[in-house]
């Protein structure tokens, strides 16, 4: 039985009497100005699953406010005032709670009370002001499968902050001011952790180091950072699993030469608005017969022969993603000419391109002999 409050008018306060002798599973207090956990009227709510209080005005979860909800697998509490969570505010939730939402609230630190949930599996703790985390603050969340830490005042990742998170699949930290990324950092996630959002903070370089030992990592997102250049070895030692990598919004202006060649499993990769101007073909070789999107837009791409790879990519894919490709508007400039090109309608026939898996291409379409008239003996061909 789910019981809705969207209907009422807001509630300030709840009395026990509402819910006695129903068998509520899910119960819809958001939208409301309840000013803290109306606790006595939940104490005989035994068979109650999902418990939203999202965007209210509770302050402080104090200790035991959801005793008797021994069967609460979802709690959200997003968009309250709160900057205190009692230790023992959890107390009762930890035999079934498998989600906890305490996001935009004004905490500022990881609460205590969240190490006492063994069983929980996701947590959410975006848009807080949480300045720092500590290797103690996940203690105990055993089976924690995804953490979002978005939107917060971290700066560092210190090392070992996840050692305790064995089973962590997904972390967010995107949107922090993080500047420094310890090589320790994500000590204990070797073998567990497939998705990081690294995306809008200030780091300056690929944290290789501290990605090395991920060796399943799957997307990888560092878009919105200030990456001006990436090393050779950016990717060694963990890119073989990358399938997603985004890396818009930065200050890439140059790709190395061998950068990509531990990316053998890479679908998608992001470069839209950096300060690319040349994506030379042997640069992309290890990645091309992979790739599925790839997102050069808004740099500035010159019309020259080495961008030519992407309009053979183009012209040959063949999947779902060539729909949403075609639509994309990547363009070059032509420098002679002062003007910009479709990169898939570049003017081959007047960039006269040498080079692999490409025949050269004039004005003509047939080669031309040229013989010597100074050296009879000799004969002197060259293709045009």
């Amino acid at each position: 039985m789910m019981f809705d409050y969207d209907l009422w008018p807001i509630l300030v306060e709840l009395k026990v009497k509402w819910f006695t002798g129903i068998g509520l599973t899910q119960l819809d207090l958001s939208q409301n100005s309840l000013g803290s956990v109306p606790s006595p009227a939940f104490k005989n709510l035994h068979h109650l699953l999902i418990l939203n209080m999202n965007h209210n005005k509770i302050s402080v979860i104090h200790s035991r406010a959801f005793e008797g909800l021994d069967t609460l697998e979802i709690l959200t509490l997003y968009e309250n005032k709160i900057s205190t969570i009692e230790d023992g505010a959890f107390k009762g939730l930890a035999k079934k709670l498998r989600r906890l939402n305490i996001g935009g609230n004004g905490l500022t630190a990881v609460p205590k009370a969240v190490g006492h949930l063994e069983n929980l599996r996701k947590l959410e703790l975006q848009e807080n002001s949480i300045s720092h985390i500590t290797e103690k603050d996940f203690e105990g969340l055993v089976k924690l499968d995804s953490l979002g830490l978005a939107h917060n005042h971290l700066r560092t990742v210190p090392p070992r902050a996840f050692s305790h998170l064995q089973e962590l699949n997904s972390l967010e930290l995107d949107g922090n001011s993080i500047t420094h990324i310890n090589p320790d950092a994500f000590v204990g996630l070797e073998v567990s952790l497939q998705y990081l959002r690294l995306g809008d903070n200030n780091i300056h370089q690929i944290p290789s180091d501290a990605l090395k030992p991920l060796h399943r990592l799957r997307h990888l997102d560092l878009r919105s950072n200030n990456i001006s250049y990436i090393a050779e070895d950016a990717f060694t030692g963990y890119g073989d699993s990358i399938t997603f990598l985004n890396l818009q919004k930065n200050n890439i202006k140059m790709l190395p030469s061998m950068g990509f060649d531990n990316l053998n499993s890479l679908e998608t990769l992001n470069l839209q608005n950096n300060k690319i101007s040349h994506i030379p073909e042997e640069i992309m070789e290890p990645i091309v017969d992979t790739l599925r999107v790839v997102d050069i837009m808004d740099n500035p791409l010159l019309c020259d022969c080495e961008l030519r790879w992407y309009k053979e990519w183009i012209k040959n894919l063949k999947d779902k993603d060539d729909e949403m490709m075609q639509k994309k508007r990547t363009v070059c400039t032509m420098e002679n000419e002062h003007r910009e090109y479709p990169v898939q309608n570049m003017p081959m026939d007047r960039m006269n391109c040498v080079g692999k898996n490409m025949e050269r291409t004039s004005a003509s379409s047939a080669p031309t002999l040229i013989v010597s008239a100074l050296l009879p003996p000799l004969l002197m061909f060259t293709c045009l």
